[in-house]
């Protein structure tokens, strides 16, 4: 996946989280389940540039 994807990928979780955490409460499930969403998002798109820095040029 491209860096550019996984760019919008994580904008539109975050976007979610926000407007579930607007209408349910930052203590609500649906809000913490999104959060663990955003969260995978966010270390997918951390390993990927990690492994980039690891390849020899």
């Amino acid at each position: 996946m491209e860096n550019d994807e996984h760019r919008d990928r994580i904008e539109q979780a975050r976007q979610e989280l926000n407007r579930l955490a607007l209408e349910y409460g930052v203590q609500d499930l649906r809000v913490l389940r999104q959060s663990v969403k955003l969260d995978a998002l966010l270390n997918e798109y951390t390993d990927c540039l990690t492994d980039k820095d690891d390849m020899p040029y």
